[in-house]
């Protein structure tokens, strides 16, 4: 009897394992990545040697070096900044206000917004600064 070898298949690459693999790997970075706050204005923050982390929670607002006020990538009033920390004071009263402040803006800004702010209910607010680790 004479053995016939059986005829090879050709080699191939399973590639929904492959498939599942980076599907597996897209979702862990998209879950692991933090995504840093954008109100929409690049500031330049005045620097402090006490400056903390931001809270978890909170409402981030920008005044640009001439005076105007940014939320969430759009310029808006005052006004409408008070409306806005009003309702989500109503929603959440411990949610922290933050400002981010320019450095070279001017300080009646910065104290209108405050004023805003504590006027719509806002028992935390802040001042965003750079801190020492930043610089």
């Amino acid at each position: 009897m004479f053995y016939k070898p059986r005829p090879r298949k050709k080699p191939e690459i399973a590639m929904a394992p492959l498939i599942d693999m980076v599907f597996l790997l897209l979702i862990f970075f998209m879950v692991a990545t933090v995504f840093p706050d954008n109100v929409g204005v690049k500031v330049e923050k005045p620097d402090a040697d006490t400056a903390k982390a931001l809270p978890r929670h909170h409402l981030l607002f920008a005044i640009d070096k001439n005076g105007a006020l940014y939320h969430s990538e759009r310029e808006l009033s005052y006004e409408e900044a008070e409306s806005i920390i009003a309702a989500a004071v109503s929603a959440k009263p411990d949610i922290a206000v933050i400002v981010e402040p320019d450095k070279t803006s001017v300080s009646g800004r910065l104290v209108l917004f405050l004023d805003k702010a504590r006027m719509a209910g806002a028992k935390n607010v802040s001042i965003a600064t750079r801190a020492e680790y930043e610089k």
